[in-house]
């Protein structure tokens, strides 16, 4: 088949063509009126084990800097689980109301917060319907972490033997609104396809005799010659 008979069908089909990729956008807007942008908040904060301090009468190489840093390895895998949990989160709840006067539940923070890590670098995201309450919980999360991080591990003096410190602390949360039109667009780039689709399967299913060959493959025939279309269609 040839293009020109490709753009005979889209223009014979041209109302799926328009009317699915309409109904599509009609969808679209509504799902964007009713669409609330969020925002997140991004803390990263850098996880440490501190080596042991050589006791007096050692005077052999121990390769304590190796051994720390596989620990911090391990703490850090471990850390970006009690950052899901609910006693972190009821931690920073407390930690909130203590220093903002800024009462949010731990079910709140908890279900908002999303944990990873990269190397010896935790990354916490905070997301929420108000930019400022995004930013207050992730300022509260570092400072729960600051001064407890060694706690959830029931280390004895915890914070000579792990060292949490801030590597970005969010004075601002970036709306996700850039993701959300992303999808938007794709929805309506989907429903162009699917209309153009269904064109072609329209007119795939239609049995009409259209042109000499059709005729001619459909009778098994040979044309022998066809009467021109007059003006005006007649």
């Amino acid at each position: 088949m040839e293009l020109k008979e490709y753009l005979a069908i889209l223009l014979r089909r041209w109302y799926f063509v328009v009317v699915v990729p309409l109904l599509v956008l009609a969808g679209v807007i509504y799902q964007a009126s009713q669409t609330t942008t969020t925002y997140t908040a991004t803390l990263r904060m850098a996880v440490a084990r501190t080596p042991d301090a050589p006791a007096p009468e050692e005077d052999f190489f121990r390769y304590d800097q190796y051994y720390a840093y596989l620990a911090s390895e391990y703490l850090i895998d471990d850390l970006v689980e009690v950052v899901r949990g609910n006693v972190f989160a009821a931690d920073v709840s407390r930690m909130l109301m203590a220093s903002e006067g800024i009462e949010v539940s731990p079910g709140e923070i908890q279900g908002s917060l999303a944990s990873e890590r990269i190397n010896r670098i935790l990354t916490i995201r905070i997301t929420s319907g108000d930019p400022n309450r995004a930013v207050a919980i992730a300022q509260a999360a570092a400072s729960t972490l600051e001064e407890k991080a060694g706690s959830y591990f029931n280390f004895p003096n915890a914070s000579d033997i792990v060292s949490v410190t801030p590597v970005q602390v969010p004075e601002h949360a970036a709306a996700n609104s850039q993701r959300q039109q992303l999808i938007l667009v794709l929805q309506v780039v989907i429903g162009l396809f699917a209309g153009v689709l269904i064109a072609f399967l329209v007119d795939y299913l239609d049995d009409t005799l259209r042109s000499p060959e059709t005729v001619s493959a459909a009778l098994d025939l040979p044309v022998i010659g066809t009467i021109p279309e007059g003006k005006g269609g007649r």
